[in-house]
């Protein structure tokens, strides 16, 4: 039975983001801020002034690297996705809102020279574009007291709350790495799944992480933690096909609008990874065991040595019983001088 927690944990390194790149993402999303902020000061200086505020799996540490793909040109692209929050905070007493729409365009203006790439204004958003393939979304809210609505252009004013999550996912996690390793795994599982068949379309990072914090099996063992999650999340939703958000809008069903067939998809490639965690668990060969998973993950998960665990376990213990030998003693006779 092969042992492959330290494979895990190379993977990790691989896909987690580093902290030169987490850097640069920072400067990138505070250049943003102060485009937003000088275009609110100059041109709308009645109007309420925004603030900012990060969110999504950049701040909760759970973004993973991606697999790069190529434009036209065949210049690798790094599609990092980051949330940043405009916030548009009522004064006492006010009534300043605008229509979603209004607010939508004032954004958009801000930030559309950006970059060379035509900024897109979503439903849910706005996003800059940047030429290495990363992107920045900004969702509108506005903020009155306690209540924060998101500015939804088809759907309206939605409660929304992303700080709740963040605080959630945080407490969740709190004093607990293999959980945020556990989700890093999911999202890289779907990053390659998705990269392998454009066709796919498994649930969101935002998804699959209420997932494995409700259905997390620790274990001192990653490749065992990972299949035991898996089976849970599994055996959860063939009970019952659901995801209910923890904090606000509480309880809503974030699978609501899948289809039958993306359900099924979802379900079947869920499977998928079970079966090939069983059988590299199963396997006695590293590298024979490492393969199941690279089936999965893709080649950025490392092959595992060409050796049986019996083999490396005799290994240890020989190397053990080697230091334990007694060596010659030479007493120190230095104390007659």
């Amino acid at each position: 039975m092969a042992t492959l927690h330290k494979e895990f944990n190379t993977f990790n390194k691989t896909v987690k983001l580093s902290d030169a790149k987490r850097i640069s993402l920072i400067k990138s999303r505070t250049e943003i801020k102060r485009k937003i902020r000088v275009y609110f000061q100059n041109e709308k200086k009645d109007e309420l002034q925004p603030k900012f505020w990060a969110q999504g799996s950049f701040e909760m540490k759970t973004t993973v690297n991606p697999i790069p793909t190529e434009n036209a040109s065949g210049e690798k692209l790094y599609e990092y996705d980051l949330d940043y929050g405009v916030y548009l905070i009522e004064k006492d007493g006010e009534n300043n809102i605008k229509p979603i729409e209004t607010w939508h365009n004032w954004v958009y203006d801000a930030v559309d020279d950006h970059t060379n790439i035509p900024s897109k204004d979503k439903d849910t958003c706005v996003r800059v574009v940047f030429a290495d393939g990363h992107h920045i979304d900004l969702p509108i809210y506005y903020k009155l007291g306690d209540k924060i609505e998101l500015a939804h252009k088809t759907k309206g004013w939605l409660i929304s709350d992303p700080l709740a999550f963040y605080e959630w996912f945080n407490e969740k996690a709190k004093d607990n790495q293999q959980l945020r390793r556990i989700v890093r795994y999911l999202k890289s599982w779907k990053n390659y799944r998705e990269w392998k068949n454009t066709n796919l379309k498994l649930p969101s990072g935002f998804e699959l992480t209420i997932l494995a914090v409700n259905n997390f099996k620790t274990n001192d063992r990653d490749d065992i933690a990972l299949k035991d999650t898996v089976e849970s999340i599994n055996n959860s939703l063939n009970k019952r096909f659901e995801c209910l958000r923890p904090t606000t809008p509480v309880n809503e069903n974030v699978f609501d609008d899948y289809s039958e067939t993306r359900k099924n998809n979802f379900l079947t490639a869920l499977k998928s990874l079970i079966d090939d965690c069983n059988k590299a668990l199963d396997e006695k060969n590293f590298k024979n065991a490492s393969e199941y998973l690279r089936k999965q993950f893709g080649e950025r998960f490392p092959q595992g040595e060409d050796k049986n665990e019996d083999d490396k376990s005799k290994e240890l213990e020989y190397s053990l019983k080697s230091s334990l030998i007694a060596k010659p003693y030479f007493k120190n006779d230095r104390s007659r001088f």
